[in-house]
């Protein structure tokens, strides 16, 4: 709703200005590169064995599907961009309008963005327990599972 709202509203500050959809397109451009970063980290099955690979695989598909559909959203915003440029100025109305879907799409976008550092940092806590899993010396593993300390 706020990306529709934000997408109506703010439209006129976009409009003509051509240092603030550059601005856009080149922090969505960053983003992009560093989401593609973030699905490889996560496609990575690091140093997990096999049974925790398929435990965790459904997980990660969902974690994977998530980040791929933000991936396109960028692209959308960008491709929006791109459309603005290419349509003559003498088409009015379409330029209106790519200039509002433009900005709700950044709005959206923008705002789905800040779930990615929680997403990353929950990621390398579970590569992290998983390897201290395995170099747990065996007479630490059994004093953790029999309650003593």
């Amino acid at each position: 709703m706020l990306s529709i709202v934000s997408g109506y509203f703010l439209q006129p500050l976009v409009s003509g200005n051509k240092d603030a959809i550059n601005t856009i397109v080149t922090i969505f451009s960053i983003l992009a590169g560093f989401l593609i970063a973030v699905i490889t980290f996560i496609g990575d099955p690091g140093l997990r064995g096999w049974k925790e690979l398929q435990l965790d695989k459904r997980s990660a598909q969902a974690k994977l599907s998530r980040h791929r559909m933000l991936f396109h959203l960028y692209l959308l915003t960008l491709a929006l961009a791109l459309a603005m440029f290419l349509v003559p100025e003498t088409y009015i109305t379409t330029q209106l309008w790519l200039e509002r879907f433009f900005v709700g799409s950044a709005t959206f976008v923008f705002l789905a963005s800040f779930s990615l550092p929680r997403s990353l940092s929950a990621l390398q806590m579970e590569r992290y327990e998983t390897a201290l899993a395995e170099q747990l010396p065996d007479f630490l593993k059994e004093q953790g599972t029999t309650g003593e300390k």
